[in-house]
């Protein structure tokens, strides 16, 4: 702020010259005047960016300090560049090239993409989505799905088509026979078409794909899986399209933004705080049974959360957490200003391209919004071990100076690179969470200005290697397709396989039996046996073949896939032997597939099962081992299984208790009942609770502990209350198990829009759902313990105190 000084000297005016005098009085009060004005706008400017509340926005936690921690002459301003200005703010990883595909007026604002069988471009581009820092026309369906072509082959988009718009917020698609599916902010939806022209409107198909929470906690992506079925990133639901209806079933929750998949078939995923995270096992190896409490940890993190950017910080929202400013830890570095850790990770992308160097081949790509970078993370998986590092020790793959690059998805290309797609926005966090201190940001630097009507997707690939060429698959034969399955890029495998599922060729099922038992390739054969499987082309007899006890025995990725899909096909046989043939063959990296497919086999019953008995107490402790079979028995509901001294006898048993379950609708009534239905409300939304705790009440991993018979909340309610209303940091131990998530859970209390009544409803909602059936809990409770820990402030508690 300039300072202004203003001084006036009455001694050089004499009598004579009165009216001199106070026409110049009032000259200079009017000076003044100004100057005092002046004074107060600056004061007000500085207010508004170190102010802890000035308009208390839903994000806002009372009593925080938010003060500005960065110097506001290491702030560089934030205009919108062109496309040719935002190059020269990129650091890219030696030997690599990034280039425009697609930029403004061509695309808006898109989040993702997907390439039909010719390489056109199909982009999901969401509008709608914080237009103002209010986010006031959030609720008008503005979204659209363009189609980008090049039609000049000189490697940029040139033509676009609108084949679908009046979207509210889209973030999900998937290209499927005659049409596509479409996830907005409530639905899945199919909608008709005849390659890129569409042919009927928009029917829901699912009226529950995204049931409850915000813009930035909903499902989305629709993940292509060789398995062939669709999975998506914050959710628990998996879908296929087939035969022209949609099937919907039951899988792992995964992430929060993008899904992606390596060769074999792991899935990986992020979420705000976490780079990447990995999949041990194959989709549905191990299923979550919340009466059995199967709790494998089927995942790991991968590398660390650090971060390396380019640029000072201070718009994350979080931002003022810093040790001068009164708390425990630092958001940013106290010398640099830099984010420390990754706070808005978003799409992900597991490289399996043919453009990059050999030694790319095992990467993942996460994308870092509010960092404004891309990570990359270099994946060592063999078997069921699965670990990460970071391919640059102290920077990252790719980083800009500028604050307006929002890189929010990234995906293999046809042609072998890497698409970047960058939202390009000014604001990135959303109004439920935004807090005073970053719409200050926001506004100071124009942030939320001139924002709209832009978009970029980008290219990155390597000096050294040709772009791969245009694909042509949607003409391709049969016997090409089978071919193409042997493609180094998996974009190519991945699409002949669709294709060929969607044809349903009977030519096609000899070509594709003879890949999968002659071919050397190992990727190739899985995509083979997976194609055969979505064709309905395995059935009993296919497990006898003369040939499968060789491809079990030599290949320990075939064979697991073997086992995963003869337990999704429900193949049997007609001895147990040919059954148990897989677990005798399987080693510890194929063992929980085997047993999964032998345990949901119709084949296996009590009486059978000696052979088996010994062979589960002898790997007693094999929790992986334990779990997948048990989950084979309780997909088929047989829980009278003999004893076999390992977890499973627990969870048989848990799983057989209790079957008849009186709903908390039908068990609560009066005020009881209304609380309870509030709070079931709260928790799926306006709480927000279930994008940490699930549907279900089990927990997340890193993200949330189990509230399903937790003693934690059927417990002392003014212990619960404690929490719910200032927050707490893990580890803690819930009934017996030691669960430690990445970061601390905020305090309800903290929130303006968050009275005692909902808090209390809230608290009786998790109290008398799932398995819990604790008393009700009243406001004055809440009230209470507000008043008993007022000077906490907003510090989250600890396990150990509230023990």
């Amino acid at each position: 702020m300039h300072q202004i000084t203003a001084t006036i000297d009455d001694s050089t005016l004499t009598k004579s010259d009165t009216n001199t005098k106070i026409h110049t009085k009032s000259r200079w009060m009017r000076y003044l005047s100004r100057v005092v004005s002046l004074i107060l706008k600056a004061l007000l400017l500085t207010f508004l960016l170190t102010a802890p509340f000035l308009a208390a926005q839903n994000g806002d936690h009372k009593h925080h300090n938010m003060n500005s921690v960065v110097p506001e002459d290491l702030i560089p301003p934030a205009p919108v560049l062109s496309v040719e200005e935002a190059l020269k703010t990129f650091t890219l990883a030696e030997g690599f090239i990034i280039e425009p595909v697609a930029f403004e007026p061509l695309v808006e604002k898109p989040v993702a993409l997907k390439f039909d069988g010719n390489g056109r471009i199909w982009v999901v581009e969401m509008l709608g989505y914080m237009n103002n820092l209010d986010g006031s026309d959030e609720d008008e369906p503005q979204g659209r799905i363009v189609v980008l072509e090049d039609t000049n082959n000189d490697g940029q988009a040139d033509k676009r088509t609108i084949f679908l718009d009046n979207i509210l917020l889209p973030r999900a698609i998937a290209l499927v026979k005659d049409g596509i599916l479409i996830g907005d902010e409530h639905h899945l939806s199919f909608c008709g078409r005849d390659g890129i022209k569409r042919t009927s409107d928009p029917v829901i198909v699912d009226k529950k794909f995204a049931p409850s929470g915000n813009v930035e906690h909903k499902p989305n992506t629709l993940l292509p899986h060789l398995n062939n079925w669709l999975y998506c990133a914050k959710s628990n639901q998996r879908y296929r399209w087939k035969d022209g209806k949609l099937l919907k079933d039951r899988t792992e929750f995964r992430g929060q933004w993008g899904l992606s998949m390596d060769n074999f078939g792991r899935i990986y995923s992020t979420s705000n705080s976490i780079t990447l995270r990995g999949d041990r096992l194959l989709p549905e190896t191990i299923e979550s049974f919340n009466k059995a409490k199967l709790r494998s940890n089927t995942s790991v993190p991968l590398g660390s959360n650090k971060v390396y950017p380019i640029r000072v910080n201070p718009g994350l929202n979080r931002a003022y957490i810093s040790i001068t400013n009164g708390y425990s830890t630092n958001t940013l570095n106290p010398k640099t200003y830099k984010a420390i850790t990754t706070t808005a990770t978003a799409g992900v992308d597991f490289y399996r391209g043919d453009q990059f160097p050999d030694s790319w081949s095992n990467v993942a790509f996460s994308a870092d919004s509010g960092c404004h970078l891309v990570k990359a993370t270099r994946v060592n998986a063999d078997g069921i071990k699965l670990t990460g590092k970071h391919v640059f020790p102290d920077s990252e793959f790719l980083a800009s100076t500028d604050e307006r690059f929002r890189p929010i998805n990234v995906h293999t290309a046809p042609d072998g690179s890497l698409y970047l797609v960058d939202y390009y926005h000014g604001i990135i966090q959303h109004k439920i969470y935004m807090t005073s201190y970053l719409r200050a940001q926001y506004e100071s630097r124009g942030l939320h200005q001139n924002s709209n009507g832009l978009g970029r997707i980008y290219r990155i690939r390597h000096k050294d290697a040709p772009l791969g060429p245009q694909p042509k698959l949607l003409n391709a034969s049969s016997e090409e397709l089978v071919k193409t399955l042997a493609h180094p890029n998996g974009w190519w495998r991945d699409t002949a396989q669709r294709l060929l599922i969607e044809r349903n060729d009977e030519k096609s099922a000899p070509l594709l039996s003879n890949l999968l038992f002659t071919s050397s390739d190992t990727v190739a054969r899985i995509h083979a046996l997976w194609t055969l499987s979505g064709m309905n082309k395995i059935d009993e007899e296919w497990l006898k073949h003369k040939k499968i006890p060789a491809l079990l025995a030599s290949n320990q990725k075939l064979n697991s896939h073997i086992a995963s899909c003869a337990a999704s096909n429900k193949i049997s046989a007609e001895k147990l032997q040919a059954l148990t043939q897989g677990l005798l063959l399987a080693n510890d990296k194929t063992l929980p597939y085997w047993a999964r497919y032998v345990s949901s086999s119709k084949e296996l019953r009590p009486a059978d099962s000696k052979d088996l008995v010994k062979f589960l107490t002898k790997n007693k402790n094999n929790r992986l081992l334990i779990d997948s079979f048990a989950t084979g028995l309780l997909s088929r509901g047989m829980t009278d299984f003999p004893k076999t001294k390992s977890k499973l006898d627990t969870y048989l048993r848990n799983a057989k208790r209790d079957k008849v379950v009186i709903s908390p609708e039908e068990r609560l009534n009066g005020e009881h009942l209304n609380s309870y239905r509030r709070g079931r409300g709260l928790y799926r939304k306006g709480a927000a609770c279930i994008n940490c705790h699930g549907e279900d009440g089990a927990g997340m991993p890193n993200l949330g502990p189990p509230l399903d018979e937790s003693e934690w909340v059927t417990g002392d309610p003014k212990r619960l209350a404690k929490i719910l209303l200032h927050g707490l940091k893990g580890p803690i131990t819930v009934n017996g198990t030691k669960y430690a998530p990445l970061a601390a859970m905020p305090g309800l209390g903290m929130n303006p829009t968050m009275t005692d009544t909902d808090i209390a409803d809230v608290m009786t909602y998790i109290r008398a759902e799932w398995s819990n059936k604790a008393e009700y809990v009243k406001a004055q409770t809440v009230t209470d313990v507000r008043a008993a820990t007022k000077k906490r402030e907003g510090r989250v508690y600890t396990a150990d105190e509230l023990n």
